[in-house]
């Protein structure tokens, strides 16, 4: 027979371990690029006994700062409306077809990361005003929550993207490092380098990939399935095999903006030591086909960025970087 106090005892249990929960809860608002930089990050943690936490994500494929915004609107209108986000926590899909205002609404966020889609990053006129207002909507829905700057990367010397917008990568990283600054400085708020980890890993030489000399267009699937360029030195995912829509054939896609799966573990250690403040060179877990020397340089490079982001000079408050109105015209 059960007696009446354990009942009680049992009923009330699962609320006093909701209440002493420790987990701390991180939601990344964005797009691929999001997913990118998260995607090791749950088993970085794991491997961690000094932390626990969920991570997140509320993602469009290609979403910029003006499209989070205009769904925004919209759900706000008409609650039918808007309801567009993938939801996932540690990778596992929640639920599709998602208002923002609804995972925002989902649990008590420690921290919320925003960015600006790739394609805009380096362009600070796209900011305005997508970026305060985003900021605003989600203080209205989420007031607890910190909310903190993903910085992304360039392109690859090797992407379609260079070629045809004639933008070289360490140009495009000067323009979206300093449109991040300033909207961080602007809305005080702190950032995370993945971009800067990026920019300084390819100055190593396990990571100095070099745009390859071979005429990918001429290989034949699947003869040459496995004679993709060696892309053992990027953080990019650069050369992969696809169908192609029209003739059903496979061919040689050419990427080089989303990142690898080196620039992946980058993104997450550096992730990682930004919001646990641990050392990311601590990490054990290490991905499948890493080489020991691989992951020991990236797990480096990923404490150096921050250690050296957390010494900078702070940017003096009201400083301009760019000029809100200034634009950088893409080569079509």
């Amino acid at each position: 027979m059960i007696r009446p106090f354990l009942i009680l005892l049992i009923s009330i249990l699962p609320a006093v371990i909701l209440a002493s929960d420790s987990t701390i809860q991180i939601l990344g608002i964005g797009n691929s690029f999001t997913q990118n930089a998260a995607q090791y990050l749950p088993d970085i943690i794991k491997s961690s006994p000094e932390v626990e936490a969920d991570i997140a994500l509320a993602v469009i494929g290609g979403c910029s700062l003006d499209k989070h915004v205009a769904l925004a609107k919209a759900h706000e209108a008409n609650p039918e409306a808007g309801n567009k986000y993938n939801f996932f926590v540690n990778r596992s899909k929640i639920k599709g077809g998602a208002s923002l205002q609804e995972i925002l609404q989902d649990r008590e966020w420690d921290y919320i990361t925003i960015q600006q889609v790739s394609t805009k990053s380096y362009k600070i006129e796209t900011y305005y005003p997508y970026a305060g207002e985003l900021i605003s909507y989600i203080r209205q829905y989420a007031p607890s929550a910190e909310i903190v700057i993903h910085e992304t990367w360039s392109h690859s010397i090797d992407s379609y993207r260079f070629k045809k917008w004639g933008l070289h990568p360490d140009d495009m990283f000067a323009r979206l490092h300093a449109a991040y600054g300033q909207i961080g400085n602007e809305y005080s708020l702190r950032i995370i380098p993945v971009g800067t980890a990026f920019q300084k890993a390819k100055k190593h030489p396990l990571w100095n990939y070099q745009p390859t000399e071979m005429d990918v267009s001429m290989l034949s699937y699947p003869e040459d399935k496995e004679n993709l360029p060696d892309e053992s030195r990027s953080l990019h995912r650069i050369h992969f095999w696809i169908k192609d829509k029209q003739t059903g054939n496979m061919r040689v896609h050419n990427d080089g903006y989303h990142a690898g799966k080196y620039g992946e573990y980058l993104g997450g250690l550096v992730w990682y030591e930004f919001f646990f403040n641990q050392d990311a060179r601590e990490i054990t877990y290490r991905p499948k086909g890493f080489t020991d020397e691989q992951a020991i340089s990236l797990r480096k490079v990923a404490h150096d960025t921050i250690l050296q982001t957390n010494t900078a000079e702070v940017i003096p408050a009201g400083a301009v970087l760019f000029d809100k109105e200034s634009e950088f015209v893409d080569n079509p």
